[in-house]
């Protein structure tokens, strides 16, 4: 059987964990990520890079590529939460040396970033754009209910996750080997527009979603092993 026009054939979706239970996993993961413990989280981003590491180097790559790109925010919420806006304590503390409570608090704030980045760049990598639009649209399906334009606001969301780190890509590219002083600026930011205005006329691979077929017992069983897993982080 044919599949229909602007859709993809099922055997186009990746193997593994169901699109759309992966998203949801990540939810749940995102969800719990505030109540781990840094020893949680260490376990947590270990698990996420022995994933990527599985599927080969470049997914792994991506991944520490992504962390580099924020590490000045990682390094803006270590500084705020120590000095800046430190939490309440005793009136005696130092206000140069933070207590190991505070050190606790900065990095497991910095350290939910750091495992929320590599598992999103992993889903990103791992699902694919359109993949991951068609998994949206199956989970927000009830929500069509209401009037919402599911597999409109899918493609938009998914999209968005495609552009933000290609954007940033091509604004290191441009960067890159350009000529010194603001007119080597100007070079780059020109270079970066025609990369940008020429890859806005191509058609984006979510215009054919695929025809994802339901779970199966294998991923709920997968699905329902990740909950539980993700929910025993926040007891460690």
């Amino acid at each position: 059987m044919r599949p229909a026009p602007g859709v993809a054939a099922p055997d186009e979706a990746p193997t593994g964990l169901h699109p759309a239970f992966r998203i949801l996993l990540l939810l749940v993961l995102a969800a719990m990520l505030f109540r781990y413990s840094l020893a949680a989280l260490g376990l947590a981003l270990g698990v996420v890079l022995l994933a990527a590491a599985a599927h080969g180097r470049d997914t792994l790559v991506g991944i520490f590529r992504a962390l580099r790109r924020i590490r000045w925010l990682l390094l803006s919420i270590v500084v705020i939460y120590l000095w800046v806006a430190p939490e309440p304590g005793p009136a005696a503390r130092s206000a140069w040396w933070p207590t190991w409570s505070e050190l606790d608090i900065a990095l497991r704030r910095s350290g939910v970033l750091v495992v929320l980045v590599a598992a999103v760049e992993l889903l990103r990598r791992r699902t694919g754009t359109a993949c991951m639009a068609a998994g949206l649209v199956m989970l927000l399906r009830p929500l069509g209910w209401l009037g919402l334009d599911v597999e409109v606001f899918a493609r938009r969301l998914a999209l968005t996750l495609e552009a933000v780190p290609l954007t940033a890509e091509r604004v290191a590219g441009a960067a890159t080997g350009r000529r010194p002083g603001l007119a080597g600026w100007g070079d780059a930011a020109a270079a970066l527009v025609r990369d940008v205005e020429a890859a806005a006329m191509m058609p984006p691979d979510t215009a054919r979603l695929p025809a994802l077929a339901g779970p199966g017992a294998r991923d709920w069983l997968l699905l329902a092993a990740g909950v539980t897993a993700c929910l025993a982080g926040g007891q460690l």
